[in-house]
C-alpha cells in the first residue's frame, strides 16, 4: 500500500491518533506494520512525507507538527510518526478532542477539556 492511498483510507485514523498522543503523553504511529505487528512495507516519495506533514498540521488546531522518519526493516520502508506531546491542550481535529486510552483513540468529556485548558 502506498502512502497515498494509506491516507486516503485511513487518514481519518491516523490524525486522530496523533492527535491522542499530543494530547496525552506522545507516541509514534507506524505507516506499513499491520494491526497484528507484521512488516508490510509501504512505497513512498519524499514529497509523500512532506504533504503528510502538511496534511496532519494542517487538520489540528492548535497544529501539530509530526516528525517523520522512514526506516527499513527486513527490506521494507516503514515510516515511523513521531508525535510529541503539545504543550498547549487541548488538540482537536474537526472539532473533536481525543486522548489516547492504551491502544485507542478516546473523546474527552467536556471537563477533561476544561481541565486541559487550565493547565
Amino acid at each position: 500500500m502506498t502512502l497515498p492511498d494509506r491516507i486516503k483510507t485511513g487518514e481519518s485514523e491516523t490524525i486522530e491518533s496523533a492527535v491522542s498522543f499530543a494530547n496525552t503523553k506522545g507516541g509514534i504511529i507506524f505507516i506499513g506494520v499491520s494491526d497484528k505487528n507484521n512488516i508490510k512495507g509501504i512505497k513512498i516519495g519524499k514529497e509523500t512525507l512532506n504533504q503528510w506533514t502538511n496534511q496532519i498540521s494542517q487538520s489540528t488546531a492548535p497544529r501539530i507538527i509530526p516528525e517523520l522518519e522512514e526506516i527499513k526493516v527486513d527490506g521494507k520502508t516503514v515510516i515511523a510518526v513521531k508525535i510529541k506531546e503539545n504543550p498547549m491542550k487541548p488538540i482537536s481535529t474537526k472539532g473533536k478532542c481525543l486522548k489516547r486510552v492504551d491502544s485507542s483513540n478516546r473523546a474527552m468529556s467536556a471537563q477533561e477539556e476544561e481541565q486541559m485548558h487550565l493547565h
